[in-house]
C-alpha cells in the first residue's frame, strides 16, 4: 500500500483481542475498580504487553481505525470508562492513572484529531495565599 494510501485511512491503532464464541472478544484491565480499554500505537507495543504476560494466552493483536475504536466505546466496550495508551502489564495502578484518558475525551480526540481542543478546567479557584487567611 502507498504512503498516500495510508495517510487517507487515518490513524491506525492495536487492541488486544481473542476469537471465540463470539466475533471477537476485546481485552480490557482493571484499575482501580473501573475498566480500562488498552490501546497500542504501535503494533510491537501492544506484543510486547502480550509477551509480557498482560493477557494470558488466546489473546492477539488487532489492528484497528479510529473509527472502529469508537464504535467499540460505545457498544461492545461501553462498559469501560477510560482508554489505557501504550499501557505495560508492569505498572502499578498509579502508574496506570498517568496513562488513562477518559473515554469521551479519548473519542474527542481521534475523531478531530488536528483540532485544537481546549482541556477541561480546574474547579479550583487560585488566590493568593494572603485572600486565602482573610488578610487582603
Amino acid at each position: 500500500m502507498t504512503q498516500e494510501k495510508m495517510a487517507h485511512l487515518g490513524p491506525r491503532f492495536w487492541l488486544v483481542a481473542r476469537d471465540g464464541d463470539y466475533p471477537v472478544e476485546m481485552f480490557t484491565m482493571g484499575c482501580r475498580g473501573a475498566e480500562s480499554l488498552p490501546v497500542f500505537s504501535h503494533e510491537e507495543e501492544a506484543e510486547m504487553f502480550l509477551d509480557l504476560g498482560g493477557a494470558g494466552d488466546g489473546w492477539r493483536t488487532r489492528e484497528s481505525s479510529a473509527g472502529e475504536i469508537v464504535s467499540l466505546l460505545f457498544g461492545l466496550c461501553s462498559r469501560v470508562s477510560s482508554v489505557a495508551l501504550d499501557p505495560s502489564p508492569l505498572m502499578t495502578p498509579e502508574m496506570l492513572d498517568l496513562v488513562r484518558v477518559d473515554r469521551g475525551r479519548f473519542v474527542d480526540l481521534i475523531t478531530a484529531p488536528g483540532e485544537k481542543k481546549p482541556l477541561p478546567r480546574s474547579r479550583w479557584v487560585l488566590t493568593s495565599g494572603l485572600k486565602n487567611r482573610g488578610v487582603a
